[in-house]
């Protein structure tokens, strides 16, 4: 073991050290052997340790993506502390390893805390969108989704059956819609965000009524989330409303309103934002409206190209 390591290794042992003081980027990518050394403390580690450096580590792989924590992260998936392990889960949410998708099922089956149930119901999420994709094997596919279908509708905790409605969003089982409908029907705030987040999640415009229906709800964050799906599925008609909630008195809903229509496009949509950009904002505002003015020329531009290309004689066999 090199001793800039075994440096490390004890400086994470010493209470008197903050976490944050200790050259964590030096946990990035630990080989085999490492890993291992590391476990050893990990082990060692107070509870509330251990969570902090997971919650230092995430910030950290944040803010530089060239920086991997995973080694450390999965010894955290199975922590006896179940804020360790809900850290863990939220570090990892980016992993596309089926093996990662095996422990997530099994937190979502097994684990006795509900945070951990959702948190772990959100995190496949990404493996999800891999089946749908054709790009993880079937069988893992029907045993993620089969778990979050049973979970969705049987899971004891509100907060694990909502995750779970949500992440199925992203599959195309046909049992999802019925539970996207009975969601919509319940009406309550909880019911209806899952409802159009799962709905965000589908990019599916079939569901173009239930968001309209919602882009005036009087609650902010039923607008916050109508306006969010308004732009995931593609939602035209939805422009004018949009268009209003530009400057819609919750400062979210407005952002949101912002980017959904950097989503959507068109002529309404362009003249919209431009129009907003000459108005006096402050720069947070006007850093979010530049990125969406970004997103909208390359919208734009994307469909062109395909037009172009729908258009080209050789594609039409002239």
């Amino acid at each position: 073991m090199q001793e800039s390591f075994v440096d490390l290794l004890q400086s994470l042992t010493n209470d008197a050290e903050p976490i944050a003081g200790v050259r964590l980027a030096e946990l990035s990518d630990l080989d085999d052997q490492s890993t291992g050394e590391f476990a050893s403390v990990w082990e060692r580690l107070p509870s509330d340790r251990r969570q902090i450096l997971l919650e230092e580590l995430g910030l950290m792989a944040d803010a530089q993506i060239q920086l991997s924590f995973e080694a450390i992260n999965r010894l955290g998936i199975a922590d006896l502390d179940s804020a360790v392990r809900l850290q863990a889960i939220e570090n990892l949410w980016e992993s596309e390893d089926p093996a990662l998708a095996l422990e997530f099922l099994a937190r979502l089956k097994e684990d006795a805390a509900p945070e951990v149930r959702a948190a772990a119901g959100k995190a496949l999420g990404v493996f999800i969108r891999i089946g749908e994709a054709r790009k993880l094997d079937s069988g893992i596919q029907h045993g993620i989704e089969e778990a979050l279908l049973h979970a969705a509708r049987n899971d004891s905790s509100r907060e694990v059956r909502d995750s779970c409605l949500q992440t199925l969003g992203y599959s195309s089982r046909p049992e999802v819609a019925g539970l996207i409908e009975e969601a919509y029907a319940a009406r309550s705030e909880e019911s209806l965000t899952s409802a159009l987040r799962a709905t965000a999640h589908s990019a599916n415009p079939s569901w173009g009524e239930k968001v309209m229906a919602r882009l005036h709800d009087p609650s902010p964050k039923i607008r916050l989330e109508a306006a969010r799906a308004a732009g995931e599925i593609d939602l035209r008609e939805g422009i004018p409303d949009l268009i209003e909630l530009l400057e819609d008195v919750d400062e979210s809903v407005s952002r949101a309103a912002v980017w959904s229509l950097s989503q959507i496009g068109g002529s309404r949509a362009t003249e919209a934002l431009h129009s907003m950009a000459e108005g006096d904002l402050d720069e947070g505002k006007m850093e979010q409206l530049r990125d969406a003015i970004d997103n909208l020329a390359f919208v734009e531009g994307a469909r062109d190209l395909y037009t172009f290309e729908l258009d080209d004689p050789e594609d039409l066999g002239a």
